[in-house]
């Protein structure tokens, strides 16, 4: 009696380990493939072959003056282009685009100084004239120093200032950088103007989309799931066991004991939630590669909200889900007769924690994915190239994912485990998942990657 107890118990041990190590089975990648040399050497594909259309670019939007006495001073006219190739030094975040007109002043000289402070500036649109929002530049210098103006992009009234009718810019600079100018011993202000005529009519092929190919979005993505994406991906695999264990309990209970119908249903949930969150994955590649900077600004401003927002989805999932499998105490929750009339939704429920908890892992990994894809899909404006890349790091983890519910649902002692146990395995899936929800809110997302990372020899 006692062998075959221990026998059921060790069978049941070594399945569960079985199949979890399934589920982790893409944490060898980062063991043989180094995540961040096969980013870093694919960007500089791209970027090589990039590099020269946008040294292109900068010349199309800059003006100069030569000044007597060895000052040059040139201006640079920030477009929407330009911040297309720059998002990778976060000067989106910085300036934002998005409401200012930016301009990047740059004065050198070879011999002597350069006059202290920075120069009074003021742009001309149309019969508009109007002062800097803000004016970013060391005062005292000796022989180069770089200035960054914002203009508003929007007047009073909330209309762009410059919109398809502008036909040019004029900005206008005030300081002493002529060095034949003197008077009582001072150097005099000299006024000198910068003009852009719009359109600015930027070749076409400096904006190409035809860089990539599949070989360097297989290599982005094999790079993606090898490097720092891994720790955050730990969560979602555990999230995955505890939504489906959960599933699994309220459906043993409501098939009353485990038959071949629970098992189709354990494989049907499990392709549920993979196709949740690659749906969420796709359609982020998508988003950042067409919207390129606004992306950035949107997960700039908008991650913890979004946190927040997936986490409390995610408590009511998990509440909802011991309700659902007769936990004990959740079970007795105001509402949960009605949340029990709703059984058949099983479906919809898995794909909603999925995408909820898709979300809280954008708020985890969001700043690598948006840095990778920015700098190599957003800033070419290519939405295939990003859902593409995104699609296939997310196969990456779909595949043992589906493996590992595939071999779970043959797994007798796991099963037998289950319809013992249904009400205990429903409130611990419920507990976990009601947890990841709190740690999305509060923004300690990381903390289960950073208990278990280091372990694994990865960090």
């Amino acid at each position: 009696m006692i062998q075959n107890i221990v026998s059921r118990v060790g069978v049941t041990l070594l399945s569960f380990i079985f199949v979890a190590a399934i589920a982790f089975s893409w944490l060898v990648f980062p063991y043989f493939v180094n995540g961040d040399r096969v980013l870093f050497e694919t960007g500089k594909q791209v970027q090589v072959e990039r590099f020269d259309d946008f040294r292109t670019l900068n010349q199309m939007l800059t003006r100069f003056i030569w000044f007597p006495g060895g000052i040059e001073v040139t201006a640079l006219y920030a477009s929407d282009e330009y911040f297309q190739y720059a998002d990778r030094e976060g000067a989106v975040e910085a300036y934002r685009p998005d409401r200012h007109i930016v301009f990047f002043i740059s004065e050198d000289v070879h011999t002597g100084y350069l006059p202290q402070g920075l120069a009074k500036a003021e742009l001309t649109v149309g019969e508009r004239t109007f002062e800097p929002l803000s004016a970013e530049g060391p005062d005292l210098v000796e022989h180069h120093r770089t200035t960054i103006l914002t203009f508003p992009k929007f007047d009073d009234a909330g209309q762009a200032i410059v919109d398809e009718n502008t036909t040019e810019l004029r900005l206008k600079l005030t300081h002493p950088w002529d060095r034949d100018l003197v008077e009582n011993d001072e150097y005099v202000p000299v006024e000198s103007e910068y003009v852009w005529v719009l359109p600015l009519n930027i070749p076409t092929e400096l904006m190409s989309r035809d860089t990539f190919t599949s070989i360097m979005v297989f290599s982005l993505s094999a790079g993606l799931l090898a490097s720092v994406l891994t720790p955050c991906l730990i969560q979602l695999v555990l999230i995955f066991f505890a939504t489906l264990g959960g599933m699994t309990a309220q459906e043993v209970i409501n098939s009353n004991g485990v038959s071949p119908d629970v098992r189709r249903k354990v494989l049907r949930l499990s392709g549920f939630f993979v196709a949740g969150y690659i749906a969420l994955f796709v359609a982020s590649g998508a988003l950042i590669g067409h919207a390129g900077k606004e992306a950035q600004l949107f997960f700039a401003n908008y991650t913890r909200p979004v946190g927040i927002g997936a986490g409390i989805i995610v408590v009511l999932f998990g509440v909802w889900l011991g309700i659902r499998a007769k936990a004990p105490l959740v079970c007795n929750m105001p509402g949960a007769e009605t949340i029990q009339k709703y059984k058949s939704r099983g479906a919809v429920g898995t794909v909603l924690i999925s995408i909820a908890f898709s979300l809280g892992c954008m708020s985890c990994f969001g700043g690598a994915i948006i840095g990778t894809l920015l700098i190599y899909v957003g800033a070419l404006g290519s939405a295939p190239v990003g859902a593409a890349l995104m699609g296939i790091f997310a196969a990456g983890v779909a595949i043992p994912f589906l493996l590992a519910a595939f071999f779970f649902s043959r797994m007798q002692g796991l099963f037998e485990a289950i319809s013992r146990h249904t009400r205990m395995v429903g409130a611990v899936s419920s507990v976990v998942i009601v947890l990841f929800g709190v740690l999305l809110i509060t923004d300690n997302f990381h903390t289960v990657s950073d208990l278990i990372y280091p372990y694994l020899g990865l960090d």
